[in-house]
C-alpha cells in the first residue's frame, strides 16, 4: 500500500509588510537625497551669478571714475543720484510710490468751496461741461447754483431730454456727493410765448423740463425724492434783457442748485 505523505499547512506570513515598507523608505530616502542635491547647486549657481554682477558693477564704477574727459563730472551726477536714491527712495519707498488722492467733494465744505471744487473738476473734462453749455456757475447763501444752456438738453420747444445731454447731466452727478445731496432743478424760458398741442405756455414749458430731468436722476442715478425738487418760473427770472436773441438763448436755462450744509456768512464764506 502506498502511503500518502502529509502535506504540512503552510502558515501564514505576517511579516512580509516589512519588505514594502523598506522599499518605500529606500525611494523616500533618494527623493530627499535628489532634493537636497538640486538645491545646493542652485544655492552654488546663484552665488556665482551675484559674483558676476557685483564685478561687472565695480567695472563699471572704476570706468566711470578713470575714464577720459568729463567723467568725473558723471562720477560726480551719479554718486548724486545714488545718494538721493539711498536717502530718500530707498528710506520710505511707500511715499515715494503711492498714488495721489484723488480730490473728494466736500460735503462739509461752504458755497464758495463747492463752487471752486465743481470750477476745478470741470475743467478737467473740456468734452463736457465747458463754456459753451455752461452760462454761470456761481455760489449763493445756500449754495451753488450752475446754469445751463436749455438747448443743451431739449430741442426747441420741446420738453424730451435729448440723448446727447445725458451725459453732461452724468457728468455732474459724478462730481457731487452721491444720491443723498439736495438739489433743486430749475426750468426757465425767456419772454416768447409759446403755444402747441400739449404745452400751453411757458410756465408748462418750464415745469416739464425741469420735471424730466428730476425723473432722469430719480430713475437712473436712485437718487433720493425727498433730496430733490423740480421748480418752473418760465421767464419770470431772466439773467439778461431779453432783449436780443442772444440774451433770450441764456434765458432759456435748467439751473441746478446744489444745496450745501454750511451756509454763507455775512462775509460771504
Amino acid at each position: 500500500m502506498i502511503r500518502k505523505k502529509k502535506q504540512h499547512q503552510q502558515h501564514e506570513n505576517h511579516e512580509r509588510w516589512l519588505v514594502s515598507y523598506a522599499d518605500f523608505i529606500t525611494l523616500l530616502f533618494a527623493f530627499f537625497v535628489v532634493m537636497y542635491a538640486t538645491s545646493t547647486n542652485n544655492v552654488e549657481k546663484q552665488k556665482e551669478f551675484e559674483n558676476s554682477v557685483r564685478a561687472n558693477l565695480h567695472l563699471v564704477s572704476v570706468s566711470v571714475g578713470q575714464g577720459g574727459r568729463g567723467d568725473s563730472k558723471e562720477a560726480t551726477v551719479a554718486t548724486g543720484i545714488e545718494s538721493e536714491l539711498s536717502e530718500n527712495t530707498l528710506s520710505n519707498p511707500v511715499d515715494k510710490i503711492a498714488p495721489k488722492q484723488e480730490e473728494g467733494y466736500p460735503k462739509q465744505g461752504s458755497p464758495r468751496e463747492i463752487k471752486d471744487y465743481l470750477m476745478r473738476r470741470f475743467a478737467k473734462n473740456p468734452n463736457g461741461i465747458n463754456t459753451s453749455n455752461l452760462n454761470q456757475i456761481k455760489h449763493e447763501w445756500y449754495g451753488v447754483r450752475m446754469s445751463l444752456a436749455a438747448s443743451t438738453f431739449f430741442d426747441p420747444g420741446s420738453y424730451k431730454l435729448k440723448l446727447s445731454s445725458l451725459k453732461i447731466i452724468d457728468e455732474i452727478v459724478s462730481q457731487l456727493d452721491g444720491p443723498s445731496s439736495k438739489i433743486i432743478i430749475e426750468g426757465h424760458t425767456d419772454n416768447i410765448p409759446i403755444k402747441t398741442a400739449s404745452i400751453e405756455s411757458n410756465w408748462e414749458l418750464s415745469s416739464l423740463r425741469a420735471s424730466s430731468v428730476v425723473r432722469y436722476l430719480i430713475k437712473y442715478h436712485h437718487w433720493e425724492p425727498s433730496k430733490i425738487t423740480a421748480a418752473a418760473y418760465a421767464d419770470t427770472k431772466p439773467i439778461v434783457p431779453n432783449n436780443t436773441e442772444e440774451n433770450r438763448a441764456k434765458n432759456r436755462r435748467i439751473d441746478f442748485l446744489i444745496i450745501s450744509d454750511k451756509k454763507l456768512n455775512q462775509e460771504g464764506y
